[in-house]
């Protein structure tokens, strides 16, 4: 399959959650994407949100999948090795290197830019393991087969809100802000269609923040939290709820209240039948 895209195709891939109505990108490329849409439905193929199309080379589409087919390794292939065949593709090389797909949004130098994954989990023996699908293989594939990422910014006002109200000393604590707080946690859910997280209702939350050790002017923070939300896995409501603990540490400069680092990680969490992990890690 990769073979196949890289030496005959242009792969282009998007999330819907970009190209909604109040979605982030630009108003020509949802444009495009309302075009080669409606194109499909004249063409009496098969259309809608969540579907692979091939475009022909003056950018028109000449076929399409829903990916609860495309998803069947024999029937994608064969419609690109049928695609191959009627337009004549000549063989070529990738037109651009693999590179990270997730990378981190432009924001002020003084922002904390924090990095997530979640993935599904699964039991082996006395642990927990990321579920981990053999490419090429139908039965293989799934919403939790792979790690999702996503990007959290907290402004400087924001990020201020995590620490406790003047010096800290030893064994100090005190709940994180509940509303910053949330703007982290409302993003703690598995691979779900829905990715909107304003459709999020937390119902429990718990942040909390103890001092470890101060050292070089540098304060060590232990952080524990919990939380109940509910998550639909569609843009519809259902019975599915996040129900997640976590620890993390924080460091920050005692006297510029930068801080230096955040890290936080679930030790137990589920959302309806399975059970998932996530790692938040601030970057540099």
């Amino acid at each position: 399959m990769i073979s196949l895209l890289n030496r005959y195709f242009v792969p282009v891939y998007l999330s819907n959650e970009d190209y909604r109505k109040e979605g982030a990108a630009p108003a020509e490329e949802k444009a495009e994407r309302d075009r080669i849409y409606h194109e499909a439905l004249k063409a009496q193929l098969s259309a809608g949100t969540v579907h692979v199309y091939i475009l022909g080379p003056d950018g028109h589409t000449i076929d399409s999948q829903h990916v609860a087919v495309a998803s069947k390794v024999e029937k994608l292939t064969e419609m690109l090795e049928r695609t191959i065949e009627k337009l004549k593709v000549e063989e070529g090389k990738p037109l651009v290197k693999p590179v990270t797909q997730s990378v981190a949004p432009k924001t002020d130098a003084d922002s904390l830019v924090l990095h997530l994954t979640a993935r599904t989990l699964t039991r082996k023996a006395d642990e927990w393991a990321p579920v981990k699908p053999t490419l090429g293989e139908t039965r293989s594939g799934g919403w939790g087969a792979f790690a999702v990422e996503d990007w959290i910014v907290l402004k400087k006002a924001e990020g201020s809100k995590l620490l406790p109200e003047g010096d800290a000393s030893a064994g100090k604590s005190w709940d994180v802000d509940k509303e910053v707080a949330a703007t982290v946690l409302k993003h703690f859910y598995p691979s779900t269609e829905n990715n909107n997280v304003a459709k999020n209702r937390i119902d429990e939350q718990q942040l909390r923040a103890t001092v470890l050790s101060i050292k070089d002017g540098v304060v060590r923070a232990r952080l524990d939290g919990a939380l109940k939300m509910k998550h639909p896995f569609y843009h519809k409501d259902d019975d599915n709820f996040v129900d997640a603990t976590m620890v993390g540490v924080l460091d920050y400069d005692q006297a510029t209240k930068k801080i230096r680092s955040l890290q936080l990680a679930t030790d137990k969490a589920t959302y309806g039948r399975t059970t998932f992990g996530v790692v938040v890690r601030s970057e540099p």
